[in-house]
């Protein structure tokens, strides 16, 4: 299942601000994701990601991207209870010849809460790409490593013309009433191999073309021109301001030793500053929401 949803409309909140603010917001979120492991924050920041995804992509392609999700979620968390079957409060024990496996109440909060924080990597990284377009990201990079963002547009665009083909390479096989998802799974892997080495010789073509082209165009001999500029606006120093004021709280419960569980078995539930947290992450990643709301009021 491919990781993608789609990119955000240039008519919402988010796509008008200025790059460098919609970088610095999501390096904050990138931060905040990687700070706080209480099993409630991580629930509260999976959810909230989820809903904000259902604003700005197309229902379908959400759902698509969450069972894609669930099922990278369902392995960390298989593999998570196998390795932590010890802990308090025994859940179920089964033997099989030498081999005994233990699930513990703690070895399940471990595995959810590292499964729902690889799922918020994962939403949160495919609203980035929704958000951040390759022009946006030329636009910061290029002044500073030019040839990196090459490189970057680059394969970015690459990876999007893999997908589309191998989607038309798909619908095809269908025509001609060959169904890959179809039959046993080693004749499903090998049917989907094949198709992969079409999609990846045509890449791989496409590739030494393009790079040939960019030789011919003298690519690196001077510093390239931008086709779209962008301007810092109000609404990016209010939207940055008030994303780093929220952001400045979090590091400092953080600090405070808020909304971070060292020993799952001594994970607690009652403690109010953690529920303060998720009211605070939750806001935090809603910004862009609550910007959408007052610039359509502001637009009629």
């Amino acid at each position: 299942m491919i990781m993608q949803a789609g990119v955000v409309s240039e008519l919402s909140f988010i796509s008008e601000l200025h790059p460098l603010t919609v970088m610095g917001y999501f390096i904050e979120l990138f931060t905040l994701l990687l700070l706080f492991n209480h099993l409630i924050l991580v629930i509260g920041i999976f959810i909230s990601l989820i809903g904000i995804c259902c604003f700005y992509f197309d229902s379908q392609k959400v759902r698509r991207l969450l069972i894609s999700s669930l099922s990278f979620m369902g392995i960390i968390f298989v593999f998570n209870l196998v390795l932590n079957q010890t802990g308090r409060r025994l859940v179920w024990q089964w033997h099989f010849m030498n081999w005994e496996f233990n699930l513990t109440e703690s070895g399940v909060i471990y595995g959810l809460t590292m499964a729902l924080s690889l799922g918020a990597m994962i939403v949160a990284f495919v609203w980035f790409n929704g958000v951040m377009t390759i022009p946006k990201i030329s636009y910061i990079l290029f002044p500073i490593v030019p040839r990196l963002a090459m490189l970057l547009t680059i394969s970015l665009r690459l990876v999007d013309l893999f997908v589309q083909k191998m989607e038309r390479l798909v619908m095809l096989q269908k025509n001609r009433n060959i169904i890959i998802s179809e039959g046993s799974f080693r004749q499903r892997l090998k049917s989907t191999g094949r198709l992969l080495r079409i999609v990846l010789i045509d890449g791989v073509s496409d590739s030494m073309e393009t790079a040939v082209l960019m030789e011919a165009r003298g690519f690196g001999a001077r510093k390239r021109s931008q086709y779209q500029r962008f301007g810092f606006q109000i609404a990016d120093g209010i939207f940055l301001v008030v994303a780093t004021g929220l952001f400045g709280l979090l590091i400092l419960a953080r600090l405070q030793g808020w909304g971070w569980t060292s020993d799952v078995v001594m994970v607690q539930w009652q403690r109010a500053h953690d529920w303060s947290l998720v009211g605070l992450l939750i806001v935090f990643i809603g910004l862009p929401l609550i910007g959408e709301g007052g610039y359509r009021l502001w637009a009629n």
